[in-house]
């Protein structure tokens, strides 16, 4: 009988320390994933950016529209104002998007995270200065409540036309990697400081469903 077949109590000591010490790094490893939570609810979900190749379903992320004002977000140096995105990718009838002075910030109201949640997206629209970052981060906590904050990309424009921002990483930056695992977090819009203002508008999140 090999060593591996023996009960545990009947094996050499040194096998029981290796096997003790394998357990002990599965425990470390599991530090820092966040807890499990009931999954997330499902939400309506849209082809929201059919138009530029990408056929992913994307649900609204609450109040990701501006055009009920911004329920839920947290606005410094930012305020709703008149002016849609170009496409309106949301409705025909849409008229408002969100403004953010270039030393502002806006994080948006707090949404499920899950497995089936692996990205983001938005439109925006550098409206001053002659060049300029907008920093995109994600905000969330952890089991042991600590909140964490990472840039996960950054948007650049030549010009002052509105453009959809590439798919950023969500799910896999937060550590969710299987489907008992959920968090809340929060989408964080930065502009440089010493850059131009920006305009975002429709911030969709990729996708609770799939076809």
């Amino acid at each position: 009988m090999e060593v591996s077949q023996l009960p545990y109590s009947l094996r050499p000591k040194h096998g029981r320390r290796a096997l003790g010490a394998v357990v002990g790094a599965l425990a470390l490893g599991l530090i820092g994933v966040p807890a499990a939570q009931a999954a997330c609810a499902p939400t309506p979900t849209t082809k929201a950016f059919a138009a530029f190749g990408d056929q992913s379903d994307y649900s609204l992320a609450a109040g990701g529209s501006f055009e009920t004002g911004t329920p839920g977000w947290t606005l410094n140096g930012a305020w709703v104002a008149y002016g849609n995105e170009s496409f309106k990718v949301h409705g025909s009838a849409d008229a408002r998007s969100l403004a953010i002075n270039a030393t502002g910030t806006a994080a948006s109201a707090p949404f499920c995270v899950a497995q089936e949640h692996p990205t983001f997206r938005l439109f925006t629209r550098r409206t001053s200065g002659t060049w300029g970052v907008l920093n995109v981060k994600l905000r969330w906590t952890d089991e042991r409540s600590v909140t964490h904050e990472t840039v996960v990309g950054a948007v650049t424009a030549s010009d002052t036309a509105w453009h959809p921002t590439v798919a950023f990483n969500l799910a896999p930056v937060l550590g969710i990697w299987n489907s008992s695992q959920s968090l809340t977090a929060r989408i964080v819009l930065d502009p440089e400081n010493a850059g131009g203002a920006w305009a975002i508008d429709d911030v969709y999140v990729d996708p609770y469903s799939r076809t």
